[in-house]
């Protein structure tokens, strides 16, 4: 049977007629695009990860610039954790006419970290190995919340492996690739707004992808990374279970995004570090959502657009064994006010972060940051038929702890 695709007005009736089929690609897309934390509990954590194409100087180099493992002598692994506090609470306007509460705290705690193995396999070659979790959020409204019709809980996990390749070129220059492999699953549940029934969504999905990087090391005390990270299309296949479940599927993309560092030491115990970022979020300006019995199609406008990302960051060392680090940063909005819905409540970002990293002995490093991050006002304006209009803006924050260690050998 061939496909039906239904836009705009219609197609929003007929995604609220279906019990809300909107959530299903919004799931990953919308959490991502919020919540798409760069953080990994990492050393680049304490300065809210300005300069993370150009320090080079451990092992997390084998995922922030691969070009950069060439600067190490030996080799190093590093494990980190990230346990996060995610704060999401919704305060409803007076022009909100949709039933119901606010929902009470959303968020909750999140497991984080990533394992980090880099190092030299001849003078000019080194290899390197990275399993991150780029994306990830639970999300666990009140059920009876003015957005139920949305989302009343919302799972998200992305998992991404990457071996990794450094090439020296000459005593300035060199370049690095990575192939991705990585894994998305998610799982949303929300109320029907046709009949009130509860809604349960699900799937999951492996795909490639890949990354390049370059460092330029202008002197000693002075380099500068470049890394590009292509955008990798997941096909979400899962369950739409109301009566009974019926297969259905979705595209997600993560996008493809651009960083430039750099980085210079301004004398021997301090260095200054920056990064001015670019992430293709306008992709994202639409979901399919196909009912693979039938054939039927659900195309929505969601009208993202694209990131930038700046930061400043320091690193200040007290001592041969002791480093502070501190660092800000600042990322634009992915979706404009009048676009923005309650199951994708994304709006800018801004990083304040410290840190401090102590060298146990010759072989052992350990370290530990903190992040405070706020994710902006996410005000929400949107209605659907028969039910009313959802009005008001979130407060929404998180603070973020880092630890790790780092063996060399």
């Amino acid at each position: 049977m061939q496909t039906r695709t239904h836009t705009t007005t219609f197609a929003r009736l007929l995604g609220t007629a279906l019990g809300g089929p909107i959530a299903i690609a919004g799931l990953a897309h919308g959490q991502a695009g919020g919540v798409f934390l760069p953080d990994d509990g990492g050393p680049m954590n304490g300065t809210a990860q300005a300069g993370s194409a150009a320090v080079a100087r451990d092992a997390q180099t084998a995922w922030l610039n691969h070009a950069g493992m060439t600067r190490l002598d030996g080799w190093e692994v590093m494990l980190t954790a990230m346990p996060f506090n995610l704060g999401f609470e919704f305060n409803p306007s007076s022009d909100s006419t949709t039933t119901g509460n606010n929902g009470g705290e959303q968020g909750s705690w999140f497991p984080g970290g990533a394992i980090f193995v880099a190092g030299p396999v001849s003078e000019s070659v080194s290899l390197g190995f990275s399993l991150t979790s780029p994306g990830g959020l639970l999300l666990d409204p009140d059920d009876a919340w003015q957005g139920r019709n949305w989302v009343t809980e919302t799972a998200l996990l992305n998992l991404t492996f990457e071996p990794s390749v450094g090439v020296r070129l000459n005593d300035e220059w060199s370049v690095g690739a990575g192939i991705d492999l990585q894994y998305v699953k998610f799982k949303q549940d929300l109320v029907g707004p046709a009949a009130g029934l509860p809604i349960s969504l699900d799937g999951d999905d492996w795909n490639v992808g890949f990354s390049l990087s370059t460092l330029w090391e202008q002197s000693e005390t002075t380099r500068y990374g470049l890394r590009y990270r292509s955008q990798i299309s997941h096909d979400l296949g899962g369950d739409f279970s109301l009566v009974g479940s019926q297969p259905v599927s979705t595209s997600f993309t993560m996008p493809a995004s651009l960083t430039f560092s750099p980085y210079h030491e301004i004398s021997e115990t301090v260095a200054l570090m920056a990064d001015l970022g670019w992430t293709d979020w306008s992709a994202f300006d639409r979901n399919v959502i196909t009912f693979d019995a039938g054939g039927a199609a659900v195309e929505l406008p969601r009208n993202f657009k694209d990131t930038w990302t700046f930061g400043l960051g320091t690193h200040i060392k007290t001592s041969e064994k002791w480093l502070l680090m501190f660092g800000g940063s600042y990322v634009t909005s992915a979706v404009d006010d009048a676009d923005r819905t309650p199951d994708l409540p994304v709006d800018e970002q801004v990083r304040l972060a410290t840190g401090f990293e102590y060298a146990a002995s010759e072989r052992w490093t350990l370290g530990a940051n903190y992040t405070y991050l706020w994710l902006g006002n996410n005000d929400i304006n949107q209605s659907i038929p028969t039910v009313g209009t959802i009005d008001g803006d979130y407060d929404t924050s998180a603070h973020i702890f880092g630890l790790y260690a780092s063996m060399s050998f």
